[in-house]
């Protein structure tokens, strides 16, 4: 009994070494739309032009919701890095954890990043790992996802070695 306290201990104060989030690059769609209503409306109303004030609330109110949207997306997905495992967390009150563990992704035949041209540009994308066909694990939206996928290569190949030492 003793053990399992003492392993939920354990995996209680485990230390996070990273937490991504989606990056707002692949939001620019809608905060641009957001900021061009706002400009507008701005712009209208330093000119004096009177805009109709049913019209004027609803385009407020769409560039609000352009807007809280993509941070609302941003808010409710988050990725984490730890030593021996990766997690993926959805959701703010209600919360949903998906845990991939280092020891089964040692053998991971495919680590892969996907970016469109833009994205590229931009210097966000996803990271794939792979097993047997089927997604295993997807971080998607991320700042720097070269930099993201050292890291996990690292740490996949720091516990498969500390694995090796243990048997």
């Amino acid at each position: 009994m003793a053990d399992v306290r003492d392993l939920l201990k354990k995996n209680e104060r485990e230390p996070v070494l990273r937490t991504l989030r989606k990056t707002r690059k692949a939001f620019i769609v809608e905060y641009t739309c957001g900021l061009i209503l706002l400009g507008l409306l701005g712009t209208l109303a330093v000119k004096g032009i009177a805009l109709n004030q049913q019209l004027a609330y609803f385009v407020l109110g769409v560039s609000f919701v352009s807007i809280g949207s993509a941070e609302f997306s941003r808010m409710i997905v988050r990725y984490q890095i730890a030593e021996d495992k990766l997690m993926i967390i959805y959701g703010l009150l209600k919360q949903n954890k998906k845990n991939v563990y280092f020891q089964a992704l040692a053998f991971i035949p495919d680590l892969n990043i996907k970016q469109s041209r833009l994205q590229r540009l931009l210097n966000y994308g996803s990271v794939y790992l792979k097993s047997g066909g089927e997604h295993t694990f997807e971080i998607r939206d991320i700042n720097n996802p070269q930099q993201v996928l050292d890291t996990i290569e690292r740490l996949i190949e720091h516990n498969k070695s500390s694995r090796v030492r243990m048997e």
